[in-house]
């Protein structure tokens, strides 16, 4: 039987009706703008570069019906072709809905979202490339984090989370298997709202800039096997740790009853981060309770291996490896922390007002502190979460092993704790109390007593799935939190050459790691630095030379070797020449910063004309110089810790070129360059999320010009930023 097409092209929709399974196999068939696709079909193998419609919700390709196999067969969705840079990418490549539907071997890129699933069920996703697609502009340098780039996950009832982009975002999907796809170079991998009883392994969702995985009110899904790893922002060896909320795994808001297992999820912000969510704090109740976190690896997190709070949840047999903490568990209660590896942790287990909990058969190693348990006397939450006892009592701390950590036990403002048949070996100290703690039992704590391994919770294993393939990284693989190294798109993923700076001492010697595939690299050009330590070498390897005064600096390498992928996602073969950089170009600044304090009658937004009389003709309560705007100013002034308000200036000498200017401020703030106003953000009611205090101008600029910021701050954030990148350093 010949197969025949009908194609109905009304208001720029492409519709492409296939006959029913059964017939003949039909050619392959290219993808259009606007295309619906509602039978089985296979996609002509191409590249198909075909921008997005304005929002989220009008796709370039939907697929909807029931009984569907697409198979895109390598073809590449390719988006955003009318932009640069990956923080404007828009639209959704393509939208999901019905039954039983399957897509497999799509390669999309270039979209705010890849694929998105709404009221889809049965259906599987498999074999995907989903890299490369929206990501936001990091703020944050080497050596100041902006405050700006924190992310908030505290609402996605109406979808707020999508702003962040997504390799797949699902929302009222149920009974889904996803499975062998990849999600690398993007903000956040795989996002789910309200999915329920989902099959998730054999994923690679590895060096994002946000979350690998994350879940909101959704319950009983098996996340297993995957590969989670450098999913992180916020950090920077030797400056600062806060991971800015990035997570390998994210559970959020009433998301109970899941399976982590198996899955290797480190050198993440957090390595498992659950929040009972804003309805519990609110009524007290529910939470994110009863899910197990089995056999996974969340080593090398700069904040918390796990973090579970207000919830009742099971980490059974983790490696928890060179956090801060291994497992932040505040309000936490009947959880149950077994037979888990803890090793140089800044602190193993930390509890603030616990319950009810068990901590059994763990093994401690070079800790600070290998359990801390307190309560803060007087906290209050919000809502109506202190309706309920939030004391710090009745633990469980048995058959554990402690070696040489520096305390043992760190406990106050807690009561009903019994410490039993634990092996202690060469602690600097045991335990430390204050005259708060009561009916805290210890007994049969000594080198002689036997690990026991009758441990409740092994029989809690979950069964692997058939065809799961082992997640975890290689022995000894770029292990340490020295290997988080964030550019300003994200984690850097190994796979491209990269110049990375380390140090530039008294001298002006400038330091640098040169990391990537294994190869060979040679200097190609030179500006604004001399006496180099080397003029060729290999991958890995290192870098010295001294940078010229008042001249930017500007040195080019070029490397051989095996096969390099872009930070971009573009691809090289093995033994093509790649160039690869480090440029900087210091702009002197000198700025004058005043603090003033106001009051109602002076009040930045109802009485603008007296703010403004104020901080042009009133005395500050401090005064000071600074070379670079990022709150150094604020260090040590003795001021209130609110209704404040800041005016910087500086005259800057600009060569010629084009400039994105970035200004970070909280709670509203202004920019002028030569009196003239280029950015405004004096609403405080428009300021929703972290990132909305940041605010950029593109301009191009040759020359002296004057500078002058305004800013005020009701609350204590005590946030001021400005930095100045020529816009070629972002492409």
């Amino acid at each position: 039987m010949i197969r025949t097409f009908f194609t109905l092209l009304t208001a720029g929709v492409l519709c492409v009706m296939l006959p029913a399974e059964g017939t003949a196999a039909s050619k392959p068939v290219p993808l259009t703008r606007g295309m619906v696709i509602n039978h089985s079909v296979t996609i002509k193998k191409g590249i198909y570069a075909l921008n997005a419609f304005k929002g989220l919700d009008h796709p370039v390709i939907e697929i909807s019906g029931n009984n569907i196999v697409v198979d895109f067969n390598g073809a590449v969705l390719q988006g955003s072709n009318d932009k640069d840079r990956p923080d404007e990418f828009y639209g959704t490549g393509v939208l999901i809905t019905g039954s039983d539907i399957t897509i497999k071997n799509a390669v999309i890129k270039g979209y705010k979202i890849a694929i998105m699933g709404r009221h889809l069920d049965h259906s599987t996703i498999d074999s995907c490339d989903l890299s490369y697609n929206f990501r936001q502009h990091l703020n944050s340098t080497r050596k100041w984090e902006d405050l700006s780039d924190w992310q908030s996950y505290h609402h996605n009832e109406k979808d707020e989370w999508t702003r962040f982009g997504a390799g797949i975002y699902l929302r009222n999907c149920n009974d889904l298997t996803i499975k062998e796809n990849r999600i690398t170079g993007g903000q956040c991998g795989l996002m789910m709202t309200s999915c329920n009883q989902s099959t998730i392994y054999n994923n690679d969702f590895s060096f994002n800039s946000g979350i690998g995985l994350g879940l909101y009110r959704s319950s009983g899904n098996r996340v297993m096997n995957n590969k989670l790893d450098w999913n992180i922002r916020g950090v920077s060896y030797g400056y600062y740790y806060r991971g800015q909320d990035a997570a390998a795994i994210l559970v959020y808001e009433q998301s109970s009853n899941n399976i982590f297992a198996y899955n290797s999820a480190t050198h993440s912000g957090d390595g498992f981060f659950l929040w009972a969510g804003a309805s519990t704090m609110e009524t007290g109740k529910g939470g994110c309770n009863d899910n197990l976190v089995y056999g996974n690896d969340f080593s090398y997190a700069p904040t918390n291996g796990v973090e579970i709070t207000f919830s009742r949840n099971r980490i059974i047999r983790n490696k928890i490896e060179g956090c801060d903490n291994g497992v932040w568990g505040g309000y936490s209660y009947q959880s149950l922390i077994e037979g888990n590896i803890f090793k140089g942790n800044n602190t193993g287990i930390a509890i603030e007002q616990g319950q009810d909990n068990d901590i059994t058969g763990n093994s401690f190693s070079n800790a600070r502190t290998a359990i801390l348990l307190w309560a803060t006397p007087g906290r209050k939450m919000s809502g109506h979460y202190d309706d309920k006892d939030v004391s710090s009592r009745n633990y469980e701390i048995k058959n554990n092993s402690f070696s040489t950590p520096k305390s043992v036990f760190n406990i106050s403002h807690s009561k009903e704790i019994s410490i039993q048949n634990n092996i202690v070996r060469n602690p600097a100290e045991f335990i430390r109390l204050d005259s708060s703690v009561k009916d805290l039992f210890i007994s049969n704590n000594g080198i002689t007593v036997r690990l026991k391994d009758s441990l409740k919770g092994t029989e809690l294993a979950p069964a692997k799935i058939e065809g799961a393939r082992n997640a975890m990284l290689p022995e000894g693989y770029l292990d340490g939190r020295q290997y988080m190294m964030m550019t300003q798109w994200g984690p850097y993923d190994f796979r491209s050459p990269i110049l990375w700076w380390t140090k530039t001492d008294s001298s002006g010697n400038m330091y640098f790691d040169i990391e990537g595939p294994a190869g060979k690299w040679k200097v190609k050009s030179v500006k604004g630095a001399d006496n180099l330590s080397a003029r060729e070498g290999t991958v890995p390897g290192k870098l010295v030379f001294h940078k010229i005064e008042g001249k930017p600096v500007d040195v080019e390498l070029e490397y051989t070797g095996g096969e390099v992928t872009s930070p971009f996602g573009k691809k090289y073969p093995a033994g093509t020449p790649y160039l690869f950089s480090y440029k900087k170009e210091w702009i002197p600044q000198n700025w004058d910063v005043k603090l003033f304090s106001f009051d109602k009658s002076t009040d930045p937004i109802a009485k603008q004309k007296a703010f403004k009389k104020m901080i042009s003709s009133s005395d500050p309560l401090k005064e000071t110089t600074v070379t670079q705007l990022n709150n150094n100013y604020w260090n040590g002034a003795r001021i209130p810790g609110s209704d404040i308000a800041t005016t910087a200036t500086s005259t800057i000498d600009f060569p010629k070129g084009t400039y994105v200017i970035g200004v970070t401020g909280g709670e509203t703030v202004r920019l002028y360059i030569d009196n003239k106003l280029v950015v405004d953000a004096w609403d405080p009611s428009k300021v929703i999320n972290d990132a909305d205090y940041h605010h950029e101008v593109t301009l191009t600029l040759k020359g002296r010009h004057k500078l002058r910021v305004e800013q005020a701050q009701y609350g204590g954030y005590g946030l001021l930023y400005l930095t100045i990148h020529p816009k070629s350093s972002y492409q």
